[in-house]
């Protein structure tokens, strides 16, 4: 089945954002910052008192020396070292390794026996005089080795290996399935981490033109065109800034550490690669294409694979079942010898034997309390439940494929109504730093033109981040991480070389060794 990229799938939205990004972002720092006025000081002399300006923050901002996590390398770590995914790979492991023909039943069976048996008998009445030690001894050894082989049971064995065959395949397409979530969550969570970094930037320029207000509202109150209580008005919104600010910065922190989670490193201190405006991942994400990923809605996902495969094993159970009601053949074949003494213990000048058996045996039960109607029409309903579960999952994917193509439509209008919202509320604040500074404008006006801004930024972030993740679920659910029958069995380890030419962290096999053929 054909293999489609996500960057592919952006095709439209990456222009629309990429085309606003030289007027979307601007470093952090105020739209109109008044040079002409003095820097802020640490302390302001309000209400007879002297009050603190700048109290620190904490940073928590990774080190420098941090290592920096790519998108691809995100997701190559997680499913490499995701304890789910292992787990997972393992569950597939073991139910191929049952599916054998001597699990079902196929080859012969060969038993050897030895026994060692003694006996001691005596008489009873008139003539026990006769015998004065009260009995006779006598002992016995033998060893034999027999073979049995089923010729015929109504192909049960058929479709016993039939079940667990079916089962390795649901297990494995189980396992798909879990790599093709990680790959949704760790996508996830990365677009996570760098839409709170973009949504710190906006803080920290929200915090950037409160201290340019403080400054004139302060410079304004010096030459007493203004009222101090305008300049402490202008230190609680700074305040309250920086606390939003740092309330945001603990967000990102916690971002981090759900990356790291997914990705399975040793740290949580770490830093994600993005493209120069700081908007969208760097790498694949990065780039454009025309493909659409609900072109591959029609194809079954590993999920719906799982369930087809559980109906499969349930068809093969009621086979079994069914094959209960016939007859079965064996042929059994066995050779032993035999040593009997007159003593407890045998020894080899004692009377020996020597047999070859061999033989036919038919069987076919009668009467069973109606046990194999009752266990046939479970089976039945088995697989009336599996297919129905199987034809439900198709129907899910079709639905979900379709509300999410819907949904990703209306995100991209969104996003451009936002960009355009953020524009004009970035310039009405740069025209309401002007005003004020003229006195034309008051503080608390100012004070909301200023909020106004904040939340068209984070209405902007809120509908760029949500589309790019509709594109990831998007493209989860219509198939368009599906390994083609690769599965995890596969997975190359983790000191295994990378594949040449630049890897899609979204095409699973770019992550997987070569296939081996199986027997």
């Amino acid at each position: 089945m054909p293999f489609v990229r996500l960057n592919r799938c952006l095709n439209g939205t990456l222009a629309v954002v990429l085309a606003g990004a030289a007027t979307a972002q601007t470093p952090p720092a105020s739209p109109l910052s008044p040079n002409r006025l003095p820097p802020l000081p640490d302390s302001l002399r309000l209400y007879g008192a002297t009050v603190a300006v700048r109290t620190p923050l904490p940073d928590l901002v990774p080190a420098d020396d941090a290592p920096l996590l790519t998108l691809d390398e995100a997701v190559r770590r997680a499913l490499i070292a995701n304890p789910q995914r292992q787990i997972a790979a393992l569950d597939a492991a073991l139910a191929s390794g049952n599916a054998t023909r001597a699990a079902a039943g196929y080859s012969f069976d060969l038993d050897a026996t030895a026994g060692l048996a003694g006996s001691r008998s005596g008489g009873l009445g008139r003539n026990s005089a006769a015998n004065p030690s009260g009995g006779r001894t006598s002992s016995s050894f033998s060893v034999g080795l027999g073979a049995g082989y089923t010729v015929y049971d109504g192909n049960r064995r058929g479709a016993t290996l039939d079940r667990l065959r079916a089962t390795a395949r649901s297990a494995a397409f189980d396992a798909d399935a879990v790599a093709e979530a990680l790959v949704r969550d760790v996508v996830a969570a990365y677009l996570d981490v760098v839409r709170e970094q973009l949504a710190v930037r906006a803080r920290e320029e929200a915090v950037a033109v409160s201290e340019d207000r403080l400054r004139l509202d302060q410079a304004r109150a010096e030459i007493g065109v203004a009222a101090p209580v305008d300049a402490a008005l202008a230190l609680a919104d700074l305040n309250a800034d920086r606390a939003a600010l740092l309330a945001q910065r603990l967000t990102l922190q916690q971002a981090r550490l759900a990356l790291a989670r997914l990705a399975a490193l040793d740290t949580p201190d770490l830093r994600v690669a993005t493209d120069a405006d700081g908007m969208l991942p760097a790498g694949a994400l990065s780039g454009n294409g025309n493909a659409d990923p609900t072109k591959t809605a029609l194809a079954d996902t590993p999920t719906v694979r799982a369930f087809a495969s559980d109906a499969d094993a349930a068809r093969a159970a009621l086979r079994e079942v069914a094959a209960e009601f016939l007859p079965t053949v064996r042929l059994t074949a066995g050779a032993g010898t035999g040593i009997v003494a007159a003593d407890w213990i045998p020894v080899l000048d004692e009377t020996r034997s020597f047999d070859v058996r061999y033989g036919v045996t038919a069987s076919l039960p009668l009467f069973d309390g109606d046990d194999r109607a009752r266990r046939l029409e479970a089976a039945r309903i088995r697989v009336a439940q599996a297919d129905l579960r199987t034809d439900d999952a198709r129907r899910e994917q079709r639905y979900a494929v379709a509300r999410l193509a819907a949904a990703r439509d209306g995100y991209r209008a969104l996003l451009d109504l936002e960009t355009q919202n953020r524009a004009v509320a970035r310039q009405n604040v740069r025209v309401a730093l002007a005003q004020q500074e003229l006195g034309l404008l008051s503080s608390i006006d100012l004070r909301q033109i200023q909020l106004a801004l904040v939340a068209a930024e984070q209405r902007r972030i809120a509908a760029l981040y949500t589309l790019l993740e509709t594109e990831a679920e998007l493209r989860y659910r219509a198939g368009g991480f599906a390994l083609d029958g690769t599965t995890l069995r596969d997975l190359a380890p983790a000191d295994a070389p990378r594949p040449r030419g630049t890897p899609d962290p979204f095409d699973l096999r770019t992550y997987l060794g070569p296939r081996q053929d199986e027997p």
